[in-house]
């Protein structure tokens, strides 16, 4: 009986099967599978970024199409910040939050209970619009401090990030991302039509285009 020329200089053991490597893995198809790499730092990286890239998305197409911020993502900011307030109090004495910070988080709620108590359309309806616009204002020029609690608490994938490239990469893509959507929503009339905000039982833009019409 013959044995295979690898036995001998294994002891008469086999030799163990070699296993197929493809020259070129694709990183995206196997996880981040590679042994030389950092898969979970990677994960987290495309993890966050698309998270946080479908959100940017979501606002800034609305902004380039309707030129304004939808009530619901307005009312999902106050629950976002009604949790984080109600929290902080409850758990006042295992946390430190600055009072500035409970003020910040407190603009949504003060926002909330005026409409509730000051119904719109009014007696003095000048008057309420400068309040009711002068609180809504507010909300969005501390929604990025509200957004950096909210990824500090949901995606630590992000600050856990090595090296400051990759932090920097995850940042810019989305602003591209946001770019995009303000463009792509401005210039809807070029990528979809008026049916198809109705479809997806939207508003029509002011520039959508009809089926019938050309591009402008």
């Amino acid at each position: 009986m013959s044995r295979n020329p690898g036995d001998a200089r294994n002891g008469g053991m086999l030799p163990p099967p070699v296993k197929y490597h493809p020259a070129a893995d694709d990183d995206l198809l196997t996880g981040f599978r590679h042994p030389d790499g950092r898969p979970g730092e990677l994960r987290g990286f495309f993890a966050t970024t698309i998270a946080i890239s479908l959100v940017v998305w979501d606002l800034a197409f609305a902004l380039g199409a309707y030129h304004t911020v939808f009530y619901y993502r307005l009312l999902q900011i106050f629950v976002v910040c009604v949790v984080l307030l109600l929290g902080a109090l409850v758990l006042r004495r295992h946390l430190t939050v600055r009072r500035w910070m409970l003020a910040i988080l407190a603009v949504p709620l003060i926002w909330v209970a005026w409409r509730l108590i000051v119904p719109i359309g009014g007696r003095w309806h000048s008057v309420y619009h400068v309040v009711d616009v002068a609180l809504i204002s507010v909300v969005l020029v501390t929604l990025p401090i509200t957004m950096w609690v909210v990824a500090r608490i949901v995606a630590p994938e992000y600050f856990e990030l090595s090296t400051l490239r990759l932090r920097l990469a995850s940042a810019g893509i989305v602003v591209v991302v946001a770019i995009a959507g303000v463009l792509t929503g401005q210039f809807n009339n070029h990528v979809v039509t008026c049916q198809d905000f109705v479809v997806a039982g939207d508003d029509t833009p002011a520039n959508c285009l009809n089926s019938s019409e050309k591009p402008k």
